[in-house]
């Protein structure tokens, strides 16, 4: 379900059940676990998804949804499953996140109201993520009233092309192949049609959560500013190859500065373009996490029902 309700700043998006939120514990969860030699206690990731939210709004909805706010949780979390024999500090496993942060001046049901990157206890208070809960921004607040009409407009016709059985096609494998083609010169080399704005770019994630993302650029063709044009589809592909996990191509990019270089620091949003039906890859899951709290509002997911087509 798409996030529409920006709480403070100007892209932090409220949290609500179907928001997709994902908090990861950054201090490891560390529960006792049983070995031959008795209860030995292992440090272990947990996960928490707004998917489970309990204890939230009542009265007040969030994008039609129980949205998230002062004393709500995550009721379920995994990956310390092993430790069965509970945290070292809340004798519990694969229990609840709660809430460290939260707005301070929305209030929601008369209790504060939570946002992207507010950060929460996990395993009932046994660890905690200090990075933040990670979901969508506001999709406006990213990309830009002009930006998100015109990605927005290539979504509609492409599902009224869709309709009509006219894609997929061997032109067009795929709906999102064809929205980008609208923004671009098409298949193979995606050549952009505005400097700000890349078309099928493929980038190298970061090795570590909040690090660098590198593209992949071309060694011998400019662009009309004479910056270096982002590589083909093919050299893309390549850079990949045989290592599963270390590169994604979002449907878009979009620069903060089309007169300069198409770097990380210059980069305003991966925008990844969701028609009905479709989830990220394990790639664009990763990539999304590897962004962390700190580059967020990086990370942009447009829904074929964010468009309102007719």
């Amino acid at each position: 379900m798409p996030v529409s309700i920006r709480v403070n700043g100007t892209s932090l998006s409220l949290v609500h059940k179907f928001s997709t939120g994902v908090s990861i514990a950054t201090i490891p969860d560390v529960c006792k676990t049983p070995s031959p030699g008795g209860p030995v206690p292992v440090p272990y990731p947990n996960i928490a998804n707004s998917i489970t939210l309990s204890n939230g709004t009542s009265t007040v909805k969030g994008d039609k949804a129980m949205a998230a706010n002062k004393g709500s949780k995550f009721a379920l979390s995994n990956g310390d499953n092993a430790g069965v024999a509970g945290g070292v500090k809340s004798s519990t496993f694969m229990k609840e996140a709660t809430w460290i942060l939260y707005s301070f001046d929305v209030k929601m049901d008369g209790k504060n109201a939570t946002r992207l990157t507010d950060k929460m206890f996990h395993n009932a208070e046994n660890a905690a993520n200090l990075g933040g809960v990670l979901q969508n921004p506001v999709i406006v607040a990213a990309l830009g009233q002009e930006l998100g009409d015109q990605i927005c407009t290539a979504i509609c016709d492409t599902r009224d092309e869709a309709d009509e059985g006219t894609i997929p096609s061997k032109k067009y494998p795929t709906l999102q192949s064809r929205v980008a083609s609208k923004l671009s010169s098409g298949f193979p080399l995606y050549k952009p049609k505005k400097l700000d704005l890349f078309v099928e770019m493929t980038w190298k994630i970061a090795k570590r959560v909040g690090g660098t993302f590198v593209g992949i650029m071309s060694e011998g063709r400019a662009l009309s500013n004479g910056l270096p044009a982002p590589g083909s589809l093919f050299r893309g592909l390549a850079a990949g190859r045989g290592a599963p996990g270390t590169t994604f191509r979002p449907d878009f990019t979009v620069l903060k500065d089309a007169a300069k270089p198409a770097n990380f620091d210059n980069v305003k949003s991966f925008v990844e373009v969701k028609f009905k039906g479709d989830t990220p890859t394990a790639n664009q899951q990763l990539a999304k996490e590897r962004l962390g709290a700190k580059n967020a509002g990086k990370y942009q997911q447009i829904e074929e029902s964010d468009c309102a087509c007719d």
